[in-house]
């Protein structure tokens, strides 16, 4: 194509919609916010019942509505009403793999800001979320219940989508005894227990975390098997397991950090015990397919205390400095693979 054509190229339109990416992070955000989703669970509705429901302006919705079909997160129904397709569903807060949280934790104030400063981290090294808030990620989750609240749904959401394929993926059955150490609600570890019924599990978190889980350990009918303990791993890891899991840990830290709870993990368990690392491990020469950790990526470059996702060699040193070998790592085709490795 010559270059005073005024047609654009196949590329030009990757690039755009690139930038375009964050309009249509903060309409899907917008859609969560309204629950527009919850809304059309029933059957579809048109443009004037929902901004009647929600309390909104008729125009600007029917626009914003018609945004959601070219996303195809909804789809028009008969005339005039809209309805929602598969990925929509999504959207709703009452189905199970529900992203309604996440999609609100991932593009509300609190990570848009830090986005925005960017540049920041990269000239700096530094969370641009510490820059423009004043404070780290952690420290503002304890000072805005409300944002700890998405926070939490949203990693009970992720953890939903996730279980089966770590199920799927993993051998779980020679292990008696597993410490799920920074185990949030205790999802992946109650499903874990509900699958083995021969395991008994410890569930390891700050106090006002672990007092989440008891519901959830209910629900799965598996808590007469799993401990609590609230403690913190950078102080302590409890005794006792021949299987500890780290899911999520890990790439929330700087190595210094990473390294000080790999070694606590290491001081208590036995020669034959194993750990997991369920964390994405990044192609070392990424392609398209690698897309999703690299956003990851850099959603920890910029919001957390020098977390960062980790290829095979990366995480290979860090655990031989914490004491341990890579035994393997597994792909689980999600958004988290699983790296084994055994003390050594």
């Amino acid at each position: 194509m010559s270059s005073g054509s005024s047609e654009p190229t196949k590329e030009a339109a990757v690039i755009l919609r690139m930038a375009f990416a964050f309009v249509t992070s903060q309409v899907v955000y917008q859609a969560a916010e309204l629950s527009l989703a919850d809304h059309l669970s029933s059957g579809g509705l048109s443009a004037r019942e929902l901004a009647d429901k929600i309390g909104v302006d008729l125009e600007a919705l029917e626009r914003v509505l018609e945004a959601l079909v070219a996303f195809g997160v909804l789809k028009h129904e008969g005339e005039a009403k809209f309805g929602l397709t598969a990925i929509g569903e999504l959207l709703r807060s009452d189905v199970p793999g529900s992203l309604r949280a996440t999609v609100r934790f991932l593009a509300g104030p609190w990570a848009w800001r830090a986005f925005e400063q960017l540049g920041h981290s990269i000239g700096t090294g530094n969370p641009s979320f510490d820059h423009v808030w004043g404070m780290s990620n952690f420290e503002y989750w304890e000072r805005h219940p409300d944002v700890l609240k998405i926070h939490d749904d949203a990693m009970t959401g992720l953890t939903a989508t996730e279980t089966a394929r770590i199920l799927a993926a993993y051998d779980f059955s020679p292990y008696r005894k597993i410490v799920d150490v920074g185990g949030g609600n205790g999802a992946l570890l109650a499903a874990i227990l509900d699958q083995h019924r021969q395991t008994d599990g410890i569930l390891a978190d700050l106090p006002h975390v672990v007092s989440l889980a008891t519901e959830v350990l209910q629900r799965a009918g598996v808590a007469d098997r799993c401990k609590l303990i609230g403690s913190d791993f950078f102080e302590r890891v409890p005794s006792g397991g021949n299987l500890y899991i780290l899911k999520h840990v890990i790439h929330n830290w700087d190595d210094a950090r990473a390294r000080a709870i790999l070694r606590n993990c290491h001081r208590v368990m036995g020669e034959s015990a194993r750990l997991l690392i369920i964390d994405r491990v990044l192609s070392a020469r990424p392609g398209l397919d690698d897309a999703m950790g690299y956003l990851v990526d850099m959603t920890m470059l910029a919001l957390t205390p020098g977390g960062r996702e980790r290829n095979k060699e990366q995480f290979q040193r860090l655990l031989e400095s914490s004491g341990f070998e890579l035994t393997h790592v597994i792909e689980t085709g999600g958004i988290s693979d699983v790296t084994e490795a055994r003390p050594h």
